[in-house]
């Protein structure tokens, strides 16, 4: 008798496990958690001369490209500023331009194009540190039965952040995978 209530017992443990095993299975436990975005400006472990070769790398690995340097000889601060680059064209462009900036409330109107210009402002902290801060103006072109108008939007920070992230990743050695131009 104890011996069929302990094969019993056991075959009762064994369907429980393999209930609970199959509950956890269905339970996510790695789901990432989204990344708060650096403060803008932020402080890099590199020189400002490092900081700016890499800005400069970055930008030309993105194919964006660089319209103005601007040093000052007493701060020591550098503006690097971009051309416009058009990053969407088409039927997506409202999702992206959605993605990285705050859209009108009430918008019935058709967006054809998104572009931004980014500015880079690079500032000694210390001898071996460098504040970098990363603004981006973003404008949306609407099609009109007048033609095309670009219209200014504001950032959410997005594409900013990615930017900090990417000189951060480089500065540390890596090579930046995010894909963006």
């Amino acid at each position: 008798m104890f011996d069929r209530a302990a094969q019993y017992g056991i075959r009762i443990l064994i369907a429980v496990l393999m209930l609970t095993l199959t509950a956890v299975a269905q339970l996510e436990f790695s789901k990432p958690k989204p990344l708060k975005p650096l403060p803008n400006p932020s402080i890099i472990n590199a020189s400002r001369d490092d900081v700016i070769s890499i800005t400069k790398q970055m930008m030309e690995t993105r194919e964006i490209p660089l319209d103005k340097e601007d040093c000052a000889a007493t701060t020591g601060e550098c503006t690097l500023l971009s051309k416009s680059v058009i990053f969407i064209k088409g039927i997506e462009t409202k999702s992206q331009l959605k993605h990285y900036c705050e859209m009108p409330r009430v918008d019935v109107r058709s967006w054809a194009r998104g572009r931004y210009v980014l500015r880079f402002q690079i500032t000694p902290a210390t001898p071996k540190t460098a504040q970098v801060g990363v603004y981006a103006r973003f404008e949306g072109m609407t099609n009109a039965a007048s033609g095309g108008e670009w219209v200014q939007l504001t950032s959410k920070g997005e594409l900013e952040d990615l930017m900090l992230r990417c000189i951060q990743d480089r500065v540390q050695g890596g090579d930046c995978k995010e894909v963006f131009r």
